[in-house]
Parts: structure tokens; C-alpha cells; sequence
């Protein structure tokens, strides 16, 4: 009779546990919650209502203000999901409505509405989008094709990759696709990939530094950094960058008094090797795919520490290239075969000392 009734109590027991785990699934499930932006690669779908010839160019207009719009998605429980931004252009080359249909975006936020979403914690993110628009220089035959410019974007988006590599002190970047919905017109919708970049300010909070703005002394580079941004520049057939003008660089002052060169724009390099790039007519060179090296001279340049770790890293960027999911077979293969021939650059000792060592130029301020 005990054991009987234990059984019976035992069943219940256990009806009343699975019961309650049921209640307590449920709601676990409906919170779950996907990975912030930067913590996951997976690409994020997004659909954003916009008209960009409504866009104003703040490079024309100083009083251009956000417009309002928002970042529809689905959610990791499966719920639809409505993020309230405001967009600005960028200024720049791709800025340009003669030049681009779809600009280059700064995308502004409201820490109470990123509650519970990916953009938890971002005010403020520079998204980089496809341009889509057939600009035709004088000596290219044809107009560019939509593909041509979505493929620019994917391969810029590898090059940060690429740099997050190197160095820690890089900025992050989170693929999207998004779907641009015209808000009149939905038969003119298209859907393209993008990307976002981490702001600039979140970077140097990231390291405990502050943004360098205007001047500031030369001798407090940190040299180790320069040289390896400017190794990175070459590798990837960056020559779009300046640190005595700022130019595509921000610079972070560490708490130590040190100063920290971060790169950013690579849409003018050779990796990505758009149409519309060209080098500085100043440079010995006639394409972007050419490779000249910008970095420095200075006393006690650690040349074979700074190879080797390029060399020591060959196999992860050529890994990042194989398995990042929207590059086609053409573009790994333009990519892996360019970045090939940088490495053909470090094995030969002739070629490193022409090509790098002996073109290293003058650092500012050095006697």
C-alpha cells in the first residue's frame, strides 16, 4: 500500500515539475535576445523606409539636420521588431547623389528605444552602403552594374575584418542586408548589403583613451602601431590615408600621453579595387591595385619583428577570406590572389627592402 501510494504521489511530483518547467520555457523563449551588434558576424536583416533624394548633404547645407525613419527586424524569438533612428548623410566622395544613389549614412539613436535589441548601447553608427549608382568615369567604357557596387562593400567590410587581425586598436564592423523601402513606392524596394562601423568614441572608451582632435606632437606616435598600420595600408593597397592630415585616420591618446593611429575608409584601396579609385596623382603609380608604402622611418625600425607578424598571420586573413559567408567564388579568389601577392613581397628580401624598407619616408618632426 506505501509503495503504491508512493507511486502515485511520485507521478504527481513529477506532473508538477513538468508543468512548471512548461511555464518557465515559455517565457525564456520569448526573451530570448539576440547578441549585440558587434558581438556576433552573423549578417542582420534590416528593412529601413527612406527616400535618400529627401536626404539634405551637410557639406552644402551646414544646418542639415537627422531625418527620421526607422530599423525594422526580426528578432532572435521571431518577433517583429521596430527600432525608432534618424539619418544624415556623410560627407565624401559617395556623399554625392551624382556619384552614389545610396549614400554613405551616419545613423543616429535613443538609448530608451535600443532596449532588448542588437543596437543596445550604440547612439550614434557610421553605416558604409553600396552606393548603386553607375558613375562613369571618363576612360571606363560602360556603366557599373548594381553587383559591381555590392561587391565594393562586401570586400571593404573584409578589409576591416582583415584589420581586426592585426590590432586591438581597430574599429569593429557588423555586416547588414537591408531593405531599402520606398516609403511611395514599393515597387522601386531594393535590398543590398551594408555595413556598420563602430563609433569612433565607443572605440576609444573601449581602450580607456580619448580622440585626438587637430594637432598633437609627432614624438608621442606609438611607433609600433604606425608601423603596423602602415604595413596593413600596403598589404591591402591602401595609399587613400594620411596621419599628418588626418585623412581616413582618427588618432586616440592613451592614458600613458601615447598616441595611437586607427584606420577607417578603405573603399580606395586595392583590395576593394572600385572602379572610380584612383591614387594620389603625387604617386609613382598608376592604379590602386599598385601597392606604395606610406610608413615611416625611425631610428630602431623593428622591420623583422613587424614581418613576421604579418607572415605569422597569413593563414587567419587567408581563413577570413574563406569563410566569410556572402563573398562569392570571384571575390575570394581576387581577394586571396591580391593579398598573395603582398606575401610574395615579404618572401623575397630584395623585394622587402625595395619596396618597403628603402621607401619609408621621413618621420615629421625627426631630425
Amino acid at each position: 500500500m506505501f509503495i503504491k501510494n508512493l507511486s502515485k504521489i511520485t507521478c504527481i511530483q513529477i506532473l508538477i515539475i513538468i508543468t512548471v518547467l512548461m511555464l518557465y520555457a515559455v517565457p525564456a523563449q520569448a526573451q530570448a535576445q539576440d547578441p549585440l551588434l558587434f558581438e556576433a558576424d552573423k549578417v542582420l536583416e534590416l528593412t529601413m523606409p527612406i527616400r535618400f533624394d529627401a536626404l539634405c548633404r551637410p557639406s552644402t547645407d551646414p544646418n542639415c539636420d537627422y531625418t527620421p525613419t526607422v530599423f525594422q527586424f526580426v528578432d532572435a524569438s521571431g518577433n517583429d521588431r521596430t527600432v525608432p533612428i534618424s539619418v544624415r548623410r556623410r560627407d565624401g566622395w559617395r556623399a554625392q547623389q551624382t556619384n552614389c544613389q545610396v549614400p554613405t549614412l551616419f545613423v543616429r539613436f535613443s538609448g530608451e528605444d535600443t532596449q532588448g535589441t542588437p543596437f543596445e548601447g550604440q547612439t550614434s553608427l557610421a553605416l558604409t552602403s553600396h552606393c548603386g549608382k553607375g558613375y562613369l568615369p571618363a576612360n571606363v567604357p560602360s556603366r557599373r552594374l548594381p553587383d559591381d557596387f555590392e561587391s565594393y562593400v562586401i570586400t571593404e567590410y573584409l578589409g576591416y575584418r582583415l584589420y581586426n587581425l592585426v590590432t586591438e586598436y581597430s574599429l569593429r564592423a557588423r555586416a547588414v542586408r537591408i531593405n531599402y523601402a520606398d516609403p511611395e513606392n514599393p515597387r522601386r524596394d531594393f535590398t543590398h548589403y551594408a555595413f556598420f562601423t563602430e563609433h569612433f568614441e565607443s572605440l576609444a572608451r573601449r581602450h580607456g583613451a580619448e580622440l585626438v582632435n587637430g594637432e598633437f606632437d609627432f614624438a608621442s606616435l606609438d611607433i609600433g602601431s604606425t608601423d603596423q598600420l602602415a604595413l596593413f595600408n600596403f598589404m591591402v593597397g591602401n595609399t587613400d590615408w594620411s596621419i599628418e592630415e588626418q585623412e581616413n585616420i582618427l588618432l586616440l591618446r592613451r592614458t600613458d600621453g601615447s598616441v595611437v593611429p586607427v584606420l577607417y575608409d578603405l573603399d580606395m584601396s586595392g583590395l576593394v579595387s572600385a572602379h572610380y579609385a584612383r591614387p594620389a596623382p603625387e604617386l609613382p603609380i598608376k592604379t590602386v591595385r599598385q601597392r606604395y608604402y606610406l610608413g615611416y622611418c625611425h631610428d630602431g625600425n623593428a622591420w623583422d619583428e613587424l614581418f613576421t607578424k604579418f607572415w605569422d598571420l597569413h593563414p587567419e586573413f587567408m581563413q577570413t577570406i574563406a569563410t566569410m559567408p556572402f563573398l562569392n567564388r570571384g571575390e575570394r579568389r581576387r581577394a586571396g590572389v591580391y593579398l598573395e601577392t603582398f606575401f610574395e613581397i615579404l618572401r623575397s628580401d630584395r623585394k622587402r627592402q625595395a619596396k618597403i624598407v628603402d621607401a619609408c619616408r621621413a618621420l615629421p618632426g625627426a631630425d
